[in-house]
């Protein structure tokens, strides 16, 4: 538990009573304090936001990027020492390593991306703002009210992205950050509400503790009016929104995602060091971090890189140094360690390399022992062909998201393609993995589109 002091885990519309009582915790790795559950509050909360949509309703959409876009630049040029402090602390990353991605999600809040997301999705943006000609009628985009969102893992930016999309459609926002994005979440807010009076009133951000028995009055009323729910999170996570969110509310889910490499070295140079790159950001926590690399060689081919690849992980770990990992982490790194070398014995094909304390891992081993422990470790598999590397991922179709490619020259659109088929909704070269553009297509959806509905006039 951290000995500092508890920050504010929420930020509340004006006007809203102020909340009679607070309890205290540890979330992520900061100590946070948090009105005590009361559905009556949950109720008023949610009436706030849903009057604030009239006002947010007025705005134009183009105004509205470029107000948020501000905010965005205005937010990142603020982030010095202690407040980068704050949020890795939180995320549980190092301060470098927090800079770095904070900086990264940032560039897709600047006013020229959010203008480029928005036209996009809106060739004419102010589809969001009135009824438009469209071929033989009229149609208008238009968000359900207001927007909940639950935000899950450590990985600092999420919970805002997910926001400004939301205000983007013009639809009120609450949202519950993940445990680790509580800090940023919190800064993003308030800086919102200082930022234009019209904005004001359109967002609240409260957390609590997700699974907690105390909370769950909260968590039916809010789900029970809210209007839709964008939930981010793990299999359990998802079933439990969907089992207590009422049959007509929209659900919008992306579960956990699995990165992928696919590497050609010899048309590749450097490659080892994008890829270590890929490994190392986020500290493997993002949805789009890379776990898996697919090595286009043999096997002593791929030995020898699989060396390099460790040489560019252990510089980087002096570079972009990873957080002290948890007990838990740890120790499921020391049982991988273990069965690959239980393994190794029977097989001379398996090889590990191993950072100092733990702070990166390479494994060349077989893709049927494949596990995403995540903490840096990189699994190579050799293949001779692309059509073997489709063979590989096959099993992981359910989960597949980004795939980096590099070396892949003139092969790269026909195994897009396959890799699309499969279930890949992003391609990329290796070295553009970790960090989306704001119009990227997020589990296979349009970010804005999957939160407007469509209605015609004829």
């Amino acid at each position: 538990m951290s000995g500092g002091t508890a920050i504010d885990a929420w930020v509340w519309p004006p006007g809203l009573p102020v909340p009679g009582a607070v309890e205290a915790g540890t979330a992520g790795g900061i100590n946070v304090r948090y009105p005590k559950s009361d559905h009556h509050l949950a109720r008023l909360l949610i009436s706030s936001l849903s009057r604030s949509r009239i006002r947010l309703g007025g705005m134009r959409a183009s105004d509205l990027a470029s107000t948020l876009g501000v905010v965005g630049d205005r937010f990142a040029a603020a982030l010095d020492d202690r407040v980068v402090a704050e949020v890795a602390g939180n995320a549980g990353l190092s301060p470098t390593m927090a800079r770095v991605v904070v900086r990264g999600m940032a560039d897709t809040w600047t006013t020229e991306s959010l203008h480029r997301l928005l036209r996009s999705e809106f060739p004419d943006p102010a589809v969001l703002d009135r009824f438009v000609d469209g071929a033989g009628r009229e149609i208008r985009a238009a968000a359900p009210g207001v927007t909940m969102h639950i935000g899950a893992g450590s990985v600092p930016g999420v919970t805002v992205t997910s926001i400004i999309r939301a205000l983007l459609v013009k639809s009120p926002v609450l949202a519950k950050p993940g445990a680790g994005d509580i800090a940023l979440t919190t800064r993003f807010a308030r800086e919102l509400q200082r930022a234009d009076d019209r904005l004001r009133g359109v967002v609240a951000v409260q957390y609590w503790p997700g699974g907690d028995p105390g909370w769950e009055a909260w968590e039916r009323e809010v789900l029970a009016r809210a209007d839709q729910v964008v939930v981010y999170g793990g299999d359990d996570t998802i079933e439990s929104i969907r089992a207590r969110a009422p049959a007509a509310t929209r659900l919008i889910e992306h579960p956990n995602r699995l990165g992928v490499a696919i590497v050609d070295p010899g048309a590749a140079p450097g490659a080892d060091h994008r890829a270590a790159r890929a490994v190392a950001l986020f500290d493997q926590k993002g949805c789009v971090s890379t776990h898996l690399i697919l090595f286009l060689g043999n096997h002593g081919d791929a030995a020898r890189w699989c060396g390099r690849l460790a040489a560019a992980l252990e510089a980087l770990a002096s570079t972009l140094p990873p957080a002290a990992a948890s007990e838990g982490e740890l120790s499921a790194r020391h049982q991988l360690r273990g069965r690959l070398a239980l393994q190794r014995a029977a097989s001379g094909d398996i090889r590990f390399w191993a950072g100092n304390a733990g702070a990166w891992t390479v494994a060349l081993a077989p893709p049927e022992l494949f596990e995403p422990v995540g903490g840096r470790t990189a699994w190579v598999v050799p293949v001779p062909d692309l059509a073997a590397c489709e063979q590989v991922l096959a099993p992981l179709a359910r989960v597949l998201q980004t795939v980096g490619v590099t070396g892949l020259g003139a092969r790269r659109h026909a195994f897009a393609e396959a890799l699309v088929a499969m279930g890949a909704t992003r391609v990329v070269p290796l070295d553009r993995a970790p960090f989306p553009d704001s119009d990227w297509l997020h589990d296979g959806s349009r970010p804005l589109g999957e939160l407007v509905r469509w209605a015609e006039l004829r």
